[in-house]
């Protein structure tokens, strides 16, 4: 192995075969162990006088929990000449348990010997090695005796890099997959805040020595929001709510007007405010609740900010969030602190607290970072949950898909063959006579069934428009749907990039399902066409066919029909104009038009 950078990077199944639902199931039963865990070490840490000293029982429960080998943790220190070190200062194995804090640690590497390796993990990125991986003698070190794989996943504290935790398979090769790091990444984490906890413990005892009884009261007043706010976090499954409890303690504390807390959504890709205070008081934000992540003059001020910032308002000639500037000169406000929540060197939000006075000093409050990193924890934990649920869904949309392919659908195939082969009979082959036309009759029933199985199993597969976009999806749906010999399906709209959000165009392509698929059940239609169209304001969907149309009113339909009501509320909830246009005899037009985004 050499040690070159794209060698260490994690191995997490890029390029590789789609995984089966057995290693769906076992990446999340894996990462099911290792939360629960996280959450047990979280509890044990909070409640730990003495912080150093329950880490070594930490290391066991999530070395059990990752069915691991060894855990080791890795300490930043400085040496002689003021080289960059990491000490190994606690241990635990599969075979001899833990080994406790020593006053001499027991092996110290040094960072320029294993140089791409620390690279990647002062940036926050984790890394997977093999055995072998690296061929240096010096850096060996770092990848373990006898090790064969291992996870290695930085700590931050205070937004500094202070260590690393080593998971280590040492009787066999065993691949880490996304899901899993990043369970790990979440227990490196509470071992991280804790350490944070231990050093403003620390701070506390410090400014007890050194200040007066009345700096000591203000400090444990802290010390009880930051226990407060740790306990809400434990139990709370809301992250609104809990980041609004949050907020609402930060601003008393420090006596700021308003707040917000600001996440990141990569899945919308916009910044939106998740909190808002004013006035000692949760409700909305009263300016713009989301801006684009891509374009906004918010992002390009505040997106690549690592450190706390003061911003000063009365200076601040243009806003960079709709609407926030003219709300805080309303307000009387002097200046704004935003403190970027980081979660392994990568941004997730903001903490942001206006002020009628000048409040630098508290960019530098221990508490303040503290009520960050509790808000970052809230948000990573809170994604790790809705992808645990999410994968979930996917394994049970996958099974039921399955099961419809592989019995229903081969039901029906069968069915078809076996009715081609006894049309073969002689006495089948009198046209007109009643055995043929019933033959005829149970044949399209076949196909109809065979056409309806094969449209749920497409419409039980994961959101073809994240992975291929819409146009391609539409097009899928209209060749799948077509029936030889009775229905013709067609799409029309090549080139079709409507730069509308993954979640939209998701909607969208279950629309079109629905209207297609009552369109063959319902209406007997020869042709269904499917269009995507681009005007000058707006996008426009459009399901026609030319079967028998409704006899009553469409709208009548439409408010007591389950598919109709269905299209209608995904349309309104994307933002969408819904239309149903039918006649008797002459087919029936469901359409949706969509305002385009501004550029």
């Amino acid at each position: 192995m050499n040690a070159n950078v794209a060698a260490i990077q994690p191995h997490v199944g890029a390029g590789s075969a789609p995984r089966t639902i057995t290693e769906i199931n076992e990446s999340l039963q894996a990462r099911e162990r290792l939360l629960t865990a996280s959450a047990r070490a979280s509890r044990l840490l909070l409640e730990a006088p003495d912080v150093r000293a329950a880490i070594p029982d930490v290391l066991g429960l999530l070395g059990e929990a990752a069915r691991v080998d060894r855990v080791s943790l890795m300490q930043t220190c400085a040496g002689p000449g003021g080289e960059r070190l990491l000490a190994v200062v606690t241990e635990w194995t599969a075979e001899h348990g833990t080994v406790a804090f020593p006053e001499t640690p027991r092996c110290v590497l040094d960072e320029a010997s294993y140089a791409p390796v620390s690279a990647q993990l002062r940036a926050g990125r984790s890394v997977c090695l093999n055995k072998g991986e690296i061929s240096t003698g010096h850096a060996s070190a770092i990848e373990g005796i006898g090790t064969q794989t291992k996870a290695i996943v930085p700590i931050f504290v205070a937004g500094e890099f202070n260590g690393v935790v080593g998971f280590d398979n040492t009787r066999q090769h065993r691949a880490i997959d996304a899901a899993e790091l990043a369970a790990l990444e979440t227990a490196a984490g509470v071992i991280g805040a804790a350490l944070h906890r231990e050093r403003l413990v620390d701070d506390v005892r410090r400014e007890r020595e050194r200040a007066a009884e009345q700096r000591v009261a203000e400090l444990a007043k802290a010390n009880a929001v930051i226990r407060g706010n740790l306990e809400r976090l434990a139990g709370e499954t809301d992250l609104h709510s809990f980041m609004g409890h949050m907020l609402l303690e930060a601003t008393r504390q420090f006596g700021a007007i308003s707040g917000d807390v600001v996440v990141r959504e990569d899945s919308l890709q916009e910044w939106r405010v998740v909190a808002h205070v004013h006035d000692g008081q949760l409700g909305p934000a009263p300016y713009a609740e989301s801006v684009p992540l891509v374009g906004s003059e918010f992002s390009t001020r505040y997106a690549d900010i690592r450190e706390v910032l003061y911003v000063d308002v009365a200076s601040q000639e243009t806003g960079t969030w709709p609407g926030l500037l003219e709300f805080h000169r309303r307000q009387g406000a002097v200046g704004t602190v935003v403190y970027p929540m980081m979660f392994g060197g990568r941004s997730v939000g903001f903490l942001a607290m206006s002020f009628r006075r000048n409040a630098e000093e508290v960019t530098r409050s221990e508490l303040l970072v503290a009520l960050a990193q509790q808000a970052t924890l809230a948000v990573q934990l809170t994604r790790l949950a809705y992808s645990a649920r999410e994968a979930a869904v996917l394994m049970e949309r996958t099974r039921i898909g399955q099961e419809i392919h592989d019995g229903l659908a081969q039901a029906f195939t069968g069915i078809l063959l076996q009715l081609g082969a006894v049309e073969e009979f002689p006495s089948c082959r009198k046209r007109g006579s009643e055995l043929a036309v019933t033959l005829s009759r149970i044949r399209e029933l076949a196909r109809d069934g065979l056409a309806e199985a094969r449209r749920s199993v497409m419409a039980l597969r994961l959101d073809q428009t994240r992975r291929a976009g819409l146009e391609l999806a539409l097009r899928q749906l209209a060749e799948r749907s077509t029936v030889p010999g009775g229905v013709s399906c067609t799409f029309e709209g090549a080139g079709v990039a409507t730069g509308l959000k993954p979640e939209h165009e998701h909607e969208l392509l279950r629309i079109a399902q629905e209207a297609v698929s009552n369109a063959v059940r319902h209406a007997r239609p020869h042709t269904v066409r499917i269009s995507m169209v681009d005007q000058p304001q707006h996008w426009e969907l459009a399901v026609a066919d030319d079967g028998i149309g409704m006899e009553q009113s469409p709208e009548l339909s439409a408010r007591q029909g389950f598919g109709l009501a269905s299209m209608r509320q995904r349309a309104g909830a994307i933002g969408g104009e819904w239309q149903i246009e039918s006649e008797p005899g002459r087919g029936t037009r469901i359409s949706v038009r969509m305002l385009k985004r501004a550029s």
